[in-house]
């Protein structure tokens, strides 16, 4: 009889868990839906906001040119117009005598004012200059072409801990959000201030300083926020990758972190950002690791600015990219 219970309630059982199973799926797209659409609300909110402040500029600069009395130029020059006529002016002399000065009898209208109105020469009348002036200013050398901008250079901060072994297995690069990350028998590259493209061309100074490094771990994103330039970003995370793969190393890219004290609107495009490199490593087939749900919400595991990691948020850090080393089969 007990078999017969048991038989009867194992299928009941799995009918019961599939349907639990069914009602948590449900409710991941329902609350998937829902951040998509408030993200999308954060998104329409931000241009709102930015298009009433312009609107706000602008009505204040039309306000205040409205307000500004409407005043007459006056002439620069002190000779007075040609058409303009002489009045008689009356003095009176110390005896009491009227005096009367008429307008001289000469003409002192501005004969040049006709040449002052006109602003293009006429190359009929234009007077050639002497032969020797004309050397000279031929012979006077052009000023040179402006020199294009320097590339961007980021200097590579001296690791304040020796690597473990002189023959690192892994390299680990990325911006100030790694400096007191520390990885067994790794190297780490603190570019402060460094953003993917500038990650890009230090790729090869990487390997050829560590050719015995068999993975090379990115941890960068978050200085490229602000650019705001997605589509950039997208295309600079692409590059980075695919010169990495070219190499022959492995390529480990570490996720972004959701800063304590970013805005709706930086938090909009971090996550953004995630969701993009979930779906293109998996793609690639490159390992990505999620540090998002393990720093969102922990103010704690932030230094004083709210941006970088503290001693605690590296330890953390440096425990994900661990465990992502030997899921990859990373040699120890």
């Amino acid at each position: 009889m007990d078999t017969l219970d048991c038989s009867c309630r194992g299928p009941l059982l799995l009918h019961e868990a599939n349907m639990v199973i069914d009602s948590l799926k449900r409710d991941i797209r329902r609350l998937t839906n829902d951040l998509v659409r408030k993200d999308t609300l954060i998104s329409a909110y931000g241009s709102t906001l930015r298009a009433q402040a312009q609107s706000r500029i602008d009505m204040s600069f039309q306000t205040k040119f409205l307000e500004e009395p409407a005043t007459t130029s006056q002439p620069a020059c002190s000779t007075p117009q040609q058409n303009q006529p002489w009045t008689e002016v009356v003095a009176r002399s110390q005896r009491g005598v009227l005096k009367r000065f008429s307008p001289p009898p000469f003409n002192l209208s501005n004969r040049y004012s006709v040449l002052a109105d006109s602003n293009v020469a006429d190359p009929a009348h234009t007077i050639p200059l002497p032969p020797q002036h004309r050397s000279a200013e031929q012979s006077r050398p052009t000023a040179p072409p402006p020199k294009p901008p320097a590339p961007r250079r980021v200097a590579r901060e001296r690791p304040r801990h020796p690597p473990s072994s002189t023959r690192p297995v892994a390299v680990l690069v990325g911006s100030s959000m790694v400096r007191h990350v520390t990885l067994p028998r790794s190297e780490t590259w603190c570019l402060p201030g460094a953003r993917v493209e500038d990650v890009q061309t230090r790729v090869p100074e990487v390997v050829e300083q560590h050719p015995t490094a068999s993975a090379i771990v990115v941890h960068v994103g978050s200085n490229d926020i602000r650019l705001q330039q997605s589509e950039k970003l997208k295309s600079d995370f692409t590059s980075l990758i695919q010169t990495i793969l070219a190499t022959g190393k492995k390529c480990i890219v570490s996720g972004p972190i959701p800063s304590a004290c970013f805005s709706d609107m930086q938090f909009s495009r971090i996550r953004q950002l995630h969701a993009w490199l979930v779906g293109y490593c998996s793609r690639e087939r490159v390992p990505f690791v999620d540090n998002f749900g393990s720093f969102w919400r922990r103010r704690s595991l932030f230094a004083r600015d709210g941006r970088h990691l503290n001693r605690a948020g590296a330890s953390l850090l440096a425990s994900n990219l661990e465990l992502a080393l030997e899921a990859h089969h990373t040699p120890r």
